[in-house]
């Protein structure tokens, strides 16, 4: 066989193989993206269900992004945090509205059915393979670090470790948001209530790394429009999705 014949077999093996790949790359790109869209959707979806406007789940899934990366963590646990951050009260959707909308405190009764939207979080997304890395933060996001939080009162490292990385996210945006039934905290109000329970509530290593981003996140929390979030946000995507 003389080489311009060998040449020709190969280009003519190698070059279907190369349009093949390329076809299996859009494909697998336009799923991320439906799945991206479905997930903004749905955590879109539970925010509009508990008086919000979104702007919530773009702050902490940016926010705990960046605390991801300062820990070194990998891009598909990356991936995962970014996932669950956004859809992490998706089990809301659940909630009857005389619960959810209530604005007097819950009673006993009341408080039981609304700690189970970490678990209505997990039925939902039960069925779509590609979420199942976000359910660590969907279901295990409102346990505590001495064993005190729910669902299954997890305890320390037993806690996932995006849930542990998540949980301070959320309750610091949630006490520098106001809501119908709370008003905003300051920040040093918000850093010392977080600071008394860090080691009981919070992993005290994870709060100690999140205490040198805590400026910068109170700033976009106060002062950050939707579609600066959205933007803060897609670079982030794009940069752990490859979007």
């Amino acid at each position: 066989m003389n080489e311009t014949t060998l040449l020709t077999l190969l280009a003519g093996a190698i070059f279907p193989l190369i349009w093949l790949v390329r076809v299996s790359f859009k494909n697998q790109k336009m799923e991320l993206t439906y799945n991206i869209k479905i997930a903004q959707t749905l955590g879109h979806a539970a925010a509009l269900r508990d008086h919000e406007t979104g702007a919530h789940n773009f702050r902490v899934a940016y926010m705990a992004s960046i605390i991801g990366e300062a820990l070194g963590m990998k891009r598909k646990d990356l991936q995962a945090l970014m996932k669950g951050a956004f859809l992490h009260d998706v089990g809301k959707i659940g909630i009857a509205d005389k619960i959810l909308l209530k604005n007097g405190p819950l009673n006993a009764e009341e408080w039981e059915r609304m700690k189970l939207h970490p678990l209505l979080g997990k039925d939902l997304l039960k069925e779509m393979p590609w979420f199942h890395d976000a359910l660590d933060v969907i279901v295990y996001h409102h346990e505590r670090f001495d064993g005190s939080g729910y669902p299954d009162k997890l305890k320390g490292y037993k806690i996932p470790l995006n849930a542990r990385i998540f949980a301070i996210i959320d309750v610091f945006d949630a006490l520098l948001s106001s809501r119908p039934y709370k008003k905003s905290l300051s920040y040093d109000e918000a850093i010392k209530i977080m600071s008394e329970h860090s080691g009981t509530h919070f992993d005290a290593k994870i709060f100690e790394k999140f205490l040198l981003y805590a400026p910068e996140f109170a700033q976009i929390t106060n002062t950050h429009s939707i579609a600066q979030l959205q933007k803060k946000l897609e670079i982030r995507r794009k940069k752990i999705f490859g979007l």
